[in-house]
C-alpha cells in the first residue's frame, strides 16, 4: 500500500493536473478573491465543480503552498480514507489475497487516474465507494453502525451533487438489491436519507447563492453545450465502454457465472458509470474513468476469492489496468509554448486566449505563474455553436440563435481584452485572425496588439509599444 501511495505521488510530481482541474482551481481562486461565479467568471458545470476546489485553494493560501500540491495531498488522503471505510463495511476475511486486493484498489484510485487525478469524476468515485460497499453489506444483511450509514450516505450525496447522472452507479446496484431481497426495505435505510438530505441542501445552495447559474448559464448550456455529442461509434468503442465490458466478461468467466455480491455491485456500478458517460455523450476520458475503475475493482474482488486466482485472469486484469493508465496519461506538456510566454511576457503575465481548445491556456497559465483575465476559459460557446451551425438542415430560427451566441461570445472576449489589458493573447490558428476580423468589436480590441512570436499553431500577441 505504501508503495502505491509513493508511486502515485511521484507520478503527480512528474506530470500536471489537467486543464479542467487547473481551470477550476483558477475559478475557485477568483471566486475567493471576490469574483461572482457565472457573472465575473463563467464555468460550464454547476457550482459543486468549483466548490470542490475551494478548500485546497483556501488551505494553500493559508499555508503558502500551491493549490495543486494541496489538491493532490487532499485527494490522496480522501482516497485512502474512502478505501478504509469501504474495507470496514465489506469486512473481507483476512486471507493471503487481502493485502493484494487492497493494493490493487489503491492503484485504481491513486495511480490509474494518471493525468486525470483530482478530476471531478475521480473525486466522485472516491466519495461513492463507501456507499457501494454499504450496498454489499446490506445484501449480506450485515449489521451496520448508524454512523457508517450516515457517513457513506453523505459521501454518496456529494458524488451525486458533483454530477447528478452519476447516481446511476448507485441506482443499478440498489435495484439489484431490491430484486434480490424482494423488498423496498433494502433501500429504506439511513444512508439514502443522508444522501437525499445533502442533495436537497445543495439544491438550496445553488438557488440561493448562485442564482446566475439557473438564470444565465442554464439557457446558454441548453442552447450550445448540451446538444454537442460525440458519435455513438466513438463513444461505444472508447475505454469507457470497452474496458468495463472486457472486465465484466473476465469476471463472469472467473466466477463461472456466479460472481460474489461485491463483484456484482462493482459491475453494476461500472455499468451505471458508463451509462452516465453515454448520457453526457462527450466521450471525454475523465467521463469514463469511474466505469473503468469500478470494473477493475470487480475483477480484482473475483480474483481474490479462494480458488479463483488464475494466472490468465490476473494477466488480463493487469493489462487492462495498465492500458487504462496509459489512456489517461494525456495532459500535454507544451514546453516550447511555456518558454515563449516566459520570454515574450513580463513576470506573472496576464493571459487570455482566442481558441476553441480549452487546454491551450490551462494549465499553461498556472505553469508560468500567470493570471487568466478572461471570463471564460476558452471560446467554448463559439466552438459548440459552430458544431451545430455545420448542420445544413438546421432551421433558420435555430441558426440565428447560434449565430447570436457566437457574436455574444466574441463581444465578451473583446470587452475582457479592452478592460483587462492582458500582457499576452494566445491566438490559435483555429479560429485564427479571419475569425477575429469577422467580429468588429474584437478586431477593434486587437488593434492594440501585434504578433510577437509563433509556436506551432499558436501565435503570441503582445501590446503594441505606446507612442
Amino acid at each position: 500500500m505504501v508503495a502505491i501511495v509513493v508511486a502515485a505521488l511521484l507520478q503527480q510530481a512528474l506530470t500536471a493536473l489537467d486543464c479542467d482541474v487547473s481551470w477550476l482551481i483558477t475559478t475557485a481562486e477568483r471566486m475567493l478573491g471576490g469574483a461572482r461565479l457565472y457573472r465575473d467568471i463563467e464555468e460550464v458545470n454547476p457550482p459543486a465543480s468549483v466548490l470542490l476546489y475551494v478548500p485546497p485553494v483556501a488551505i494553500g493560501a493559508l499555508l503558502g503552498l500551491k493549490p495543486e500540491i494541496v489538491t493532490v495531498a487532499l485527494v490522496t488522503g480522501l482516497a485512502l480514507l474512502s478505501l478504509h471505510h469501504a474495507a470496514r463495511l465489506l469486512a473481507l476475511p483476512p486471507t493471503r489475497s487481502t493485502p493484494y486486493i487492497a493494493a490493487a484498489c489503491a492503484f485504481f484510485l491513486l495511480v490509474l487516474p494518471a493525468d486525470l487525478f483530482a478530476q471531478r469524476e475521480h473525486v466522485a468515485l472516491i466519495a461513492g465507494l463507501p456507499m457501494l460497499a454499504l450496498l454489499v453489506a446490506r445484501s449480506r444483511r450485515s449489521t451496520v453502525r448508524r454512523a457508517d450509514s450516515w457517513s457513506a450516505g453523505l459521501a454518496a450525496g456529494i458524488m451525486i451533487a458533483i454530477k447528478p447522472h452519476l447516481a446511476l452507479a448507485l441506482i443499478l446496484p440498489a435495484l439489484w438489491l431490491i430484486i434480490r431481497q424482494r423488498s423496498l426495505a433494502a433501500v429504506q435505510t439511513p444512508e439514502w436519507v443522508a444522501a437525499a438530505l445533502l442533495c436537497t441542501a445543495y439544491l438550496l445552495v445553488v438557488q440561493l447563492a448562485f442564482p446566475d447559474y439557473t438564470a444565465r448559464m442554464l439557457p446558454l448550456l441548453r442552447l450550445v453545450y448540451l446538444p454537442g455529442r460525440d458519435s455513438w461509434s466513438n463513444l461505444l468503442a472508447g475505454p469507457m465502454v470497452m474496458i468495463p465490458a472486457v472486465a465484466a466478461i473476465l469476471t463472469l468467466w472467473l466466477s463461472r457465472g456466479r460472481p460474489s455480491e461485491a463483484a456484482v455491485v462493482a459491475l453494476l456500478a461500472a455499468a451505471g458509470f458508463a451509462a452516465a458517460g453515454l448520457v453526457q455523450g462527450k466521450g471525454y476520458l475523465n467521463h469514463g474513468y469511474p466505469a473503468v475503475a469500478a470494473a477493475l475493482v470487480a475483477i480484482t474482488l473475483e480474483l481474490g476469492r479462494p480458488g479463483h486466482a488464475r494466472a490468465f485472469g490476473s494477466l488480463c486484469a493487469l493489462l487492462l489496468a495498465l492500458g487504462g493508465t496509459y489512456a489517461y496519461d494525456r495532459v500535454p506538456q507544451p514546453g516550447a509554448l511555456r518558454d515563449a510566454v516566459v520570454r515574450v511576457g513580463p513576470p506573472q503575465p496576464r493571459l487570455i486566449g482566442i481558441s476553441f481548445d480549452f487546454a491551450l491556456g490551462h494549465p499553461l497559465t498556472r505553469w508560468v505563474d500567470g493570471r487568466w483575465v478572461g471570463r471564460r476559459g476558452s471560446l467554448w460557446v463559439t466552438g459548440n455553436a459552430r458544431q451545430q451551425l455545420a448542420d445544413a438542415a438546421l432551421p433558420a430560427a435555430a441558426r440565428r440563435r447560434y449565430e447570436a451566441a457566437e457574436q455574444a461570445d466574441a463581444a465578451m472576449l473583446a470587452a475582457d481584452i479592452t478592460r483587462q489589458r492582458p500582457d499576452i493573447i494566445l491566438v490559435d490558428e483555429t479560429p485564427g485572425v479571419r475569425w477575429i476580423a469577422s467580429h468588429p468589436p474584437l478586431a477593434q480590441a486587437m488593434r492594440a496588439y501585434r504578433p510577437a512570436t509563433r509556436v506551432g499553431h499558436v501565435t503570441l500577441w503582445k501590446p503594441r509599444p505606446s507612442r
